[in-house]
């Protein structure tokens, strides 16, 4: 045995040899395209359950997956499954803490109940077996839980099609399952994909060895899988990431029998997968996926109604197939209706297949959004947060936050504009039970949210204001984030128009000590609060107070459906502890507002 295989069988870093089990359901089961008379999984399942069996974790499949998610077979074995750099001991899914179970989708020919499949007549199903949906697999696999005695699932993870059947999970069960990644996903097709579908499944259908789907095992429409399969593998990759595999070849010769090597390319994956897949199941999964709509005549929000579980939805920049903006309709579907979801959008080459890609990134979203099992017991680092700070430049950092927790209403429901890495919500969720979401275009500090449990929309403030309805937060807050954003004005009322309340707070540059720093130094502060020189620093508007209180008075003569007035206001002076009232213009280092909207 070579030092790869060697590799696979290290049990504090990888699962080790696996074994495949079969789950049998001898009753008739209800399709929505027909009935089984009775069916099986195939399934595999790593880690131990703990003592009160709330630590399972079910992992969905992607569209020509299975369940052989991590580890081997058998010493020797170099290929260990599909996800084996995610599963596993001390990884993302970590194994020595949850019981993950995968199974191969009912449909599927790697061992379920599918086209390959015996029927009662004796003979395989072929294109007989009844036709599929996401939710047929999805009441599957609860019923192969139920045989294994799971009461309650900790969370459902899936990409792709297997993001389809998350989404289903969440939809079906709302009760069953405390957390859900959808990845890489739409809750319904686009008309491209559609189409891309249906062209690689006429090039099945045209094979001239289809013979309407009765064709012997092993055999069939060979060439037409192949090149269905060529087809649908160009929508998993993007443009960047074939430019950078193979674009580096140009053709500067005229021989007739040059090929490029992504010609050779599509083949060996043509060639590969008509060795391990059956074309009836391609057939019917594929249709599966079309049919797969959470969005019908009642909307997507209908369908997400009575959603419990907490989500994240992680998208790739690249993916041309479940674009970026298919995922976010999702997110934006929970939000809308007050459910706890985070979007994450990581910046990839790797196409629709990003997540199945050894990313950092996408392993920290994973890790960090599944470790909350082991905080449930624990007091929250931030109980007490910000009211005890000491340290200067902390005080400085925070004095905001102290005078917000004054205003904010328990259980109100605040979106924080410029979250950082979630402070201020998390204290807020602990302290007075509000419904928060962060918005932060920066995904270290996203991340550092979602260890938190504090959701959170990886976008820029701007774009992302727009998705959200009239008046869907009791609170909008900028704590100091006004001065870092182009054209303030236009999104303070954006704000106004999302939130029935709108805090900002921002450092006066008023303040006689910056007048003083510019007319004697000739350059702008540097300090505590702004610690960089310009040239390393971010967008920052300089304004003052007498500016902000004249953009108010200006707001309130708007054309809009709604006035403006301004509420409670609180300068600090300039050590930003003690408050000043008599000329802030000049006094005050920091000012908040409260803006109302009547």
């Amino acid at each position: 045995m070579d030092a790869s295989a060697n590799e696979f069988l290290d049990l504090s870093k990888h699962v080790g040899v696996v074994e495949e089990k079969t789950f049998f359901h001898n009753s008739p089961f209800e399709m929505e395209g027909g009935q089984l008379v009775d069916f099986k999984l195939k399934y595999e399942t790593y880690g131990s359950l703990n003592s009160t069996f709330s630590n399972v974790i079910l992992i969905c499949h992607a569209l020509t997956g299975d369940h052989h998610v991590a580890g081997v077979y058998e010493a020797g074995d170099e290929k260990p499954g599909w996800w084996n750099h995610i599963v596993g001991p001390g990884k993302p899914i970590d194994t020595s803490k949850f019981f993950v179970v995968c199974s191969n989708c009912l449909g599927g020919c790697r061992g379920s109940t599918g086209p390959l499949s015996e029927s009662p007549n004796g003979k395989a199903y072929g294109s007989d077996f009844p036709d599929l949906s996401i939710r047929d697999m999805v009441r599957a696999q609860k019923l192969l839980l139920d045989y294994l005695g799971v009461q309650q699932l900790f969370a459902v993870v899936g990409g792709s099609m297997g993001g389809m059947q998350t989404l289903q999970w969440i939809v079906e069960f709302p009760d069953y399952l405390e957390k859900a990644i959808i990845i890489a996903a739409t809750a319904q097709h686009s008309v491209q994909t559609i189409a891309f579908n249906e062209a690689g499944r006429r090039s099945i259908m045209d094979d001239p060895n289809w013979l309407d789907g009765k064709y012997a095992k092993g055999k069939g429409p060979l060439k037409g899988l192949g090149v269905a399969r060529m087809m649908a593998h160009i929508t998993y990759l993007s443009d960047l990431g074939m430019e950078e595999k193979f674009g580096g070849e140009k053709r500067l010769d005229s021989d007739p029998n040059f090929e490029f090597s992504v010609h050779r390319y599509l083949d060996y994956q043509g060639d590969k997968f008509i060795n391990r897949f059956d074309a009836n199941s391609y057939l019917k999964l594929t249709e599966a996926l079309d049919r797969f709509d959470l969005v019908g005549e009642k909307g997507l929000e209908a369908s997400l109604k009575e959603v419990k579980a907490k989500t994240m939805i992680l998208a790739f920049s690249s993916d041309w197939l479940y674009t970026p903006e298919q995922n976010k309709i999702i997110a934006k579907a929970l939000h809308a209706l007050g459910k706890p979801a985070t979007y994450i959008q990581l910046d990839d080459m790797h196409g629709h297949d990003s997540f199945l890609i050894d990313s950092e990134p996408f392993l920290q979203a994973v890790r960090f959004f599944l470790q909350g099992i082991n905080q449930k017991s624990e007091k929250p680092l931030y109980a007490e947060g910000f009211r005890n700070l000491k340290n200067r430049y902390e005080v400085k950092k925070e004095a905001d936050f102290k005078i917000i927790d004054e205003w904010v209403e328990d259980k109100s429901r605040v979106l924080d504009l410029g979250c950082g890495r979630g402070l201020l919500l998390e204290h807020l969720r602990e302290s007075k039970e509000v419904s928060g979401l962060g918005v932060d275009l920066n995904l270290d500090k996203a991340l550092s949210c979602i260890s938190k449990e504090v959701p959170v929309y990886q976008e820029d403030i701007r774009t992302a204001l727009k998705k959200f309805e009239v008046n869907s937060f009791d609170w909008v807050i900028f704590s100091r984030m006004v001065e870092e954003l182009p054209e303030p004005g236009t999104v303070i009322e954006e704000a106004l128009r999302v939130g029935k309340k709108v805090a900002v707070t921002f450092v006066n540059h008023g303040y006689w000590r910056n007048r003083l720093n510019f007319l004697l130094r000739g350059k702008r502060v540097c300090n505590e609060v702004y610690p960089h020189r310009w040239e390393s620093s971010h967008l920052s508007n300089h304004f003052s107070i007498n500016e902000f209180q004249e953009f108010c008075k200006n707001l309130q003569n708007g054309s809009r459906d709604f006035n403006i007035r301004i509420g409670r206001k609180v300068f600090h002076k300039g050590d930003w502890v003690g408050t000043c009232d008599w000329i802030p213009n000049l006094r005050a280092g920091l000012a908040i507002y409260e803006l109302l909207k009547e």
